[in-house]
């Protein structure tokens, strides 16, 4: 892997409305940072490298939680259903014994 020596600048493939016409992203790693603006654009957002990191994998696990608690939520309305169908079974059953 080659090492990080001085900034490297690349203009990406995304394109960014920012109340404006459409730009590219111009990424620059630059040490323990990324620097990202707009193409034709001064405004430069900086985030430190380590934080892009952890907050990646704070997104993986938080979406990684939003299915287990989508597929609980579903199982339970599977039960409840279930248990619905099963009481109106009985009730026609108990009605039509009498």
């Amino acid at each position: 892997m080659t090492p990080l020596t001085k900034p490297v600048t690349r203009l990406t493939a995304i394109m960014v409305r920012d109340g404006g016409p459409a730009r590219l992203l111009v990424a620059t790693l630059n040490g323990r940072l990324l620097e990202l603006r707009l193409h034709g654009r001064r405004q430069v957002e900086t985030v430190d490298l380590e934080a892009c990191y952890f907050g990646a994998i704070k997104a993986r696990k938080w979406g990684i939680t939003k299915a287990k608690v989508a597929a609980r939520k579903e199982k339970q309305e599977r039960a409840a259903g279930a248990r619905a169908l099963k009481a109106m079974s009985r009730r026609a059953m108990a009605k039509g014994a009498q």
